[in-house]
């Protein structure tokens, strides 16, 4: 069993560190198999398959930290890993934030997070759902011109080990397809773009994905321009996402949190959104994506409530042991795990939830009698953390909203605004979650969004 050998591997390298004097050891062994379909201009152009593990280690002798990461799980790379961290540690200058590594609390497995048929799906299904896809953009209209994007599938399993008697693991399993529809009409050109994550392979609806594209495409050709300014919007499941997951990152992270850039410590217990808004952080919740037990320290992952209706606090703020150990607190369990090619030191809370509303998404464009739809963002960066000001672009389906009906597509624009503002007045929620990577989200209307631009594309 995977996890079993993880185990194994993680406690012979955290015997090796102590062996050599190490004050504490902690070996994260992990296994990433990921297999990905690519597919442009309405034929599949690339198909890969890569199986990573890997060890990460981290010693601390008298407060003197070292960590490193190695793409193998074969033994003697890891024990020489392990005697040059030991190196490092003792050649590197104490760290005086730093407590101690999480002693073991109890936890229990959860149930639905792997699926077999998702962690072994082959290129052949993959192929087959692509080939869906494909037709049924095309089917929708003639002027559909390409269909584009990628179906990824696969497992995550990891497991931690520490000198204080840490020892737990877990696995996932997962898919996500984005299906981009390229469309043209005389000289003008339009695109849509629909996407899909689920624990389960054969939760992924490719037609349907493609027919939502493709009806985006066809409507966005012979865009308007809007003037820059303060507008309603609509946001998609996927433009909710990419606002909840920034506010995750730059706000409730302990690392911004103590470092004086999360908004967070500015409005303690202060009502910052629409009383309306509800947010949770909850791996054992089924509504999301990665359904683990324990975090990257082998801390259990616990329901946490990063908005109240609408107020945060200081229990908004997500730990790892370190962060904690800084302000003489326990890890809430917000440590990354390696269950991506992404790594970070940084506490994030990857279980977003946002409590649904009772609006549906017909009903919040009727609702509106001028403003913008939004499909989804790009190239989304922060401006000001502290702030949480945001810029970025809408993309592949961006529409004007007249009297209640989506009237025309936009030239995309360009947004850059304060989330505390544009979050401050939501009139409705929508009463459908989607999940959106590490966001379960619902559609939104916000009262206003400020857009500074338009773009050239």
């Amino acid at each position: 069993m995977i996890i079993d050998r993880l185990l194994g591997i993680a406690t012979r390298a955290v015997q090796c560190a102590v062996k050599h004097d190490s004050d504490q050891a902690q070996a994260s062994a992990f296994l990433l198999d990921q297999s990905l379909t690519r597919f442009a201009n309405s034929q599949i152009h690339q198909n890969v398959s890569t199986k990573k593990g890997g060890v990460l280690l981290k010693v601390i002798l008298n407060k003197r930290i070292s960590s490193t990461r190695l793409n193998t799980l074969e033994e003697k790379p890891i024990v020489k890993a392990v005697k040059h961290a030991i190196k490092i540690a003792k050649a590197s200058p104490p760290n005086k934030d730093f407590r101690s590594l999480p002693e073991p609390e109890p936890w229990t497995s959860i149930k639905g997070g792997f699926d077999e048929e998702t962690a072994n799906c082959t290129p052949r299904y993959r192929a087959e759902k692509v080939k869906e896809a494909v037709e049924s953009a095309h089917s929708e209209s003639s002027k559909v011109k390409a269909v584009a994007g990628y179906f990824s599938s696969g497992s995550m399993a990891y497991a931690i080990v520490n000198s204080l008697g840490i020892s737990a693991g877990a696995k996932i399993s997962s898919a996500d397809m984005k299906t981009t529809v390229m469309s043209k009409s005389g000289i003008s050109e339009g695109s849509g773009t629909a996407e899909k994550y689920a624990k389960r392979v054969e939760d992924i609806e490719p037609a349907v994905l493609a027919r939502d594209a493709a009806e985006k495409a066809v409507k966005s050709i012979n865009p308007i321009k809007l003037s820059p300014g303060e507008y309603q919007v609509v946001l998609s499941h996927l433009a909710s996402a990419t606002l909840l997951m920034f506010l995750g990152y730059v706000g409730f992270s302990a690392t911004p949190y103590q470092d004086g850039q999360s908004f967070v410590g500015y409005h303690l217990d202060q009502q910052v959104f629409d009383r309306k808004l509800n947010v949770k952080d909850d791996a054992r919740d089924s509504q999301t994506l990665y359904t683990i037990p324990i975090d990257g320290e082998g801390v259990p992952k616990k329901s946490m409530k990063l908005v109240n209706h609408g107020i945060v606090s200081e229990h908004s703020i997500c730990h790892n042991s370190f962060t904690a150990g800084k302000e003489g607190k326990k890890s809430t369990g917000h440590a990354l795990p390696p269950i991506s090619e992404y790594y970070s030191q940084r506490p994030v809370p990857i279980n977003l939830i946002v409590s649904r509303g009772d609006a549906t998404l017909e009903e919040e464009i009727a609702e509106t009698k001028r403003g913008i739809f939004v499909t989804t963002f790009h190239y989304v960066n922060p401006v000001e953390p502290a702030k949480v000001v945001l810029t970025g672009l809408t993309r592949d389906g961006t529409f004007l909203i007249e009297n209640g009906e989506l009237s025309r597509s936009v030239v995309n624009m360009r947004f850059t605004d304060s989330m505390l503002s544009a979050l401050r007045n939501i009139p409705l929620i929508g009463n459908q979650l989607e999940i959106v990577d590490a966001a379960t989200v619902p559609s939104m209307k916000l009262e206003k969004l400020r857009f500074v631009g338009v773009s050239a594309y």
